[in-house]
């Protein structure tokens, strides 16, 4: 595992955009709640399956509009976004590389953290590095150490490669 720095972060695996929207959207509407600032730095764009999914749940129509707020559009990380992700969460979904590249980039900045969307089959081939990069787990259960999401002696087991 990675050693506990000042930027924490989260990995997040994910079956497809709406699998990742669903486990994303209580998560960030407890962030925002606290106060938090959320940008995204997405390859792909998530507007679509957030405003479905924001019109069919059950919340006030203030955290509906806070969601809505949220870049759920594709954008890729800009000097200009560099200068706005100090002391935010900042949420990352792409694939490998580009989350590799995009955390190279912010790895430095002054980030209160950073979660990392990965999908099934990039974290299938790249586990024991995603796992080890990483802080903690988020799925539909929020932020959880990865020890106890895998109960397992990670070092040993072959279904985390290198």
């Amino acid at each position: 595992m990675v050693e506990k720095e000042s930027t924490e972060k989260v990995c997040s695996l994910y079956v497809n955009n709406m699998h990742l929207i669903v486990m994303l959207v209580p998560y960030i509407e407890k962030k925002l709640e606290k106060g938090d600032k959320i940008v995204t730095i997405l390859e792909d764009d998530l507007n679509q399956e957030v405003r479905m999914l924001i019109n069919k749940v059950n919340l006030s129509k203030m955290k509906k509009e806070k969601l809505k707020k949220i870049n759920w559009k594709k954008n890729i990380l800009s000097l200009n976004k560099i200068a706005e992700i100090k002391n935010k969460i900042i949420l990352v979904k792409g694939s490998y590389d580009f989350i590799k590249e995009v955390n190279s980039y912010i790895n430095e900045k002054r980030v209160k953290k950073i979660i990392n969307c990965f999908e099934l089959e990039t974290f299938e081939v790249n586990s024991r590095e995603i796992l080890e990069n990483h802080h903690k787990i988020l799925n539909s259960l929020g932020e959880k150490n990865i020890s106890d999401v895998f109960h397992i002696n990670m070092r040993n087991n072959s279904i985390l490669t290198k």
